[in-house]
């Protein structure tokens, strides 16, 4: 077993969709692209930022010698992972770059060998406060404009009612800005592909890099959650509603690491980033270009050792 030198990063998370800029003589330095995707709606337009701040409660970070699953993360299982942050209460942890480290476990001790997977266990509900300066004024799709757009406290879980937003904008950013309100108690996109439980090999190409990650819904007890799927309302807004008794606690998601950690006899310190930047994605509406939607574009863990 080694004993390690932990060194924790919180680095620049980059993901992009390249397509047609409509609005870009629009967009302030803050707002690294405008693009389209196949995973935006039929004309939508996306700017992607880093979020002001990003708070998850984090109960557990692991690097695993092969891919977690709930099975094998249950206990007296064999387990392929190693904890290097653990809370059984879990801590709310702001991953923005100007947010607090993750407390490390002490002192921790990697069995040599070569590890193909990082573990990061959290709470499905979030917080996201985002605060972007446009190089003109936008106007949002609850009638409010100006350069400075910002969240206001919605749940970008659901899709905006007629006439409102996730965005407000002005002609400054207030003193205190309130963050969006999100869960991942599911899984999928409504009414297209839902599978609410898990998402199996999600590929995401970040900054020229793809990495691929499997996602589990779990409930308190640690076991993958269960239940039956309906919806309320009518497209695109859509409020899946579930049954089952699934009480849907957890978060877990397995990503295979881009390059291998490999712990040898030389091995002295391991290197951890977790990666947010551009991790909030403001929406715009194809037909008149009012921002509607702020989504949560996701975060990469990435792990090496020297």
């Amino acid at each position: 077993m080694k004993n390690l030198k932990i060194i924790l990063f919180v680095a620049a998370f980059f993901a992009t969709h390249i397509g047609s800029i409509t609005f870009a003589q629009d967009l302030g330095p803050d707002c690294n692209t405008l693009s389209t995707g196949s995973d935006l709606p039929v004309g939508g337009m996306e700017c992607k930022t880093t979020p002001t701040s990003l708070i998850f409660t984090i109960y557990e970070l692991s690097l695993c010698t092969a891919a977690a699953t709930p099975s094998n993360q249950m206990l007296g299982a064999t387990n392929p992972c190693t904890k290097l942050h653990y809370d059984v209460n879990g801590e709310a942890i702001d991953l923005s770059a100007d947010g607090t480290s993750i407390q490390l476990v002490s002192d921790v001790s990697l069995a040599e060998g070569t590890y193909t997977h990082a573990l990061l266990k959290m709470n499905t509900e979030f917080l996201m406060t985002t605060k972007l300066e446009f190089a003109a004024s936008r106007t949002a799709n609850n009638t409010t404009s100006g350069a400075f757009c910002y969240s206001n406290g919605s749940d970008i879980d659901i899709y905006p009612a007629s006439n409102t937003s996730h965005i407000t904008c002005g002609n400054s950013f207030p003193t205190t800005v309130v963050p969006s309100n999100s869960s991942l108690h599911l899984l999928g996109e409504e009414a297209v592909d839902f599978d609410m439980n898990q998402e199996i090999a999600i590929s995401t190409t970040l900054d020229g890099v793809t990495s691929v990650t499997d996602l589990y819904i779990l409930d308190s007890d640690g076991t993958q959650s269960s239940g039956d799927l309906t919806y309320t309302g009518s497209a695109p807004n859509l409020t899946p509603v579930v049954s089952g008794g699934s009480d849907r606690t957890y978060i877990m998601a397995s990503q295979i690491l881009t390059t291998p950690v490999e712990i040898s006899p030389n091995t002295t310190n391991v290197e951890l980033a977790i990666l947010v930047t551009d991790a909030s994605g403001l929406f715009f509406d194809p037909s008149n270009g009012n921002i509607v939607e702020n989504g949560f574009n996701g975060l990469i863990i990435q792990i090496s050792a020297n």
